[in-house]
């Protein structure tokens, strides 16, 4: 019987793998990356008021991320979202909902401003789930875009 997907934190090659399948595949599936670190969920539950313990992603939250050109992803940008998510000061809530749920902005600096879109969803013991990411653009001459 296979291990239901909550119970195993994958490992960054496998991270990498379930990115890559889901950036051409058309399934939805889910994975869980990672833990969120004390300190971050501190932060995160003085920005929204809610208790978050665990980073999930979705297939379709990596497609809908990498298929928009203006997003500006480069291909390991998603390796780091639980270091971003467990480091980063820049954190607020979003004008944004997901299927009626809380969504917060997480900023933070990788080669460049990345920010991620996470879904607050407090069920389960409370996950974030990335909606969105996506860069800055920074044009020749250096301002952002």
């Amino acid at each position: 019987m296979k291990e239901q997907w909550y119970k195993h934190q994958l490992t960054q090659e496998q991270l990498k793998a379930f990115i890559d399948e889901a950036r051409t595949g058309k399934n939805n599936k889910k994975a869980f990356i990672g833990i969120v670190s004390p300190a971050a969920a501190e932060r995160i539950a003085s920005a929204c008021g809610k208790k978050t313990e665990k980073i999930m992603l979705e297939s379709e939250g990596i497609r809908h991320s990498y298929k928009k050109n203006n997003h500006n992803l480069k291909d390991d940008d998603l390796l780091y979202i639980v270091d971003a998510i467990n480091t980063a000061t820049d954190i607020k809530v979003s004008s944004r909902k997901h299927q009626n749920n809380e969504c917060l902005e997480i900023c933070k600096d990788i080669d460049g401003e990345i920010t991620f879109i996470m879904e607050v969803r407090i069920h389960y013991g409370g996950w974030l789930t990335l909606v969105t990411c996506y860069r800055l653009k920074k044009n020749r001459g250096g301002a952002t875009l």
